[in-house]
């Protein structure tokens, strides 16, 4: 008796699913993917100048919102940057954005942004969502280091960057360009701990 095997080849198809990022909730506050309905409530907050004023933030108009939120949204599938929205639990309204503005998956590092409506500051809304966006980042295996510039002006952010453990490094004189010039900021980090 003869016995005979065949080989049957197999072709594995492999789809590669969108990254969608996780919701994280802090208190009664969420942070969640952007959806294009967020743009309205993110542009009326972000056209406050006391926003903006220590930001290297171009003039605030619906458009560019509205295509930021879009290249947000679009980012997410390649994981180019990845922000949060900022919302409260009860009604799901944007109040804050939290995140990444550049992320490279290749290097374990990214750059941290932030920005929330003026109503909201003073109660440690924004340090608890850093805590909770880098905390994710670096426990999750994603990244090794993360990163945030400040414009040296800026005491609310030097603040809620000091309270959530990031370092100080440098000064770096003519950094970006806010208003129309060139101004110094100060580079933040964090970095996994070993083992």
């Amino acid at each position: 008796m003869r016995l005979s095997v065949a080989y049957i080849k197999v072709s594995r198809t492999v789809i590669a699913s969108a990254f969608t990022p996780p919701h994280l909730a802090i208190g009664e506050h969420v942070l969640r993917p952007f959806r294009s309905s967020d743009a309205a409530d993110w542009c009326a907050y972000l056209a406050d100048p006391r926003v903006t004023e220590h930001t290297s933030w171009p003039p605030i108009t619906p458009e560019l919102i509205t295509s930021l939120v879009d290249k947000t949204i679009a980012d997410y599938d390649e994981l180019k940057s990845l922000r949060w929205a900022l919302a409260r639990a009860s009604d799901d309204k944007l109040v804050g954005s939290c995140g990444y503005a550049r992320w490279s998956a290749e290097q374990g590092s990214a750059e941290l942004a932030y920005d929330l409506a003026p109503a909201y500051w003073g109660f440690g809304l924004m340090s608890s969502a850093v805590r909770a966006a880098v905390t994710w980042a670096i426990d999750a295996g994603y990244l090794n280091r993360v990163e945030a510039f400040v414009m040296t002006t800026n005491e609310r952010s030097i603040a809620v960057l000091e309270r959530t453990g990031f370092k100080r490094g440098s000064v770096l004189k003519g950094f970006r360009v806010a208003g129309g010039v060139a101004r110094d900021f100060y580079s933040y980090s964090v970095v996994a701990r070993a083992g």
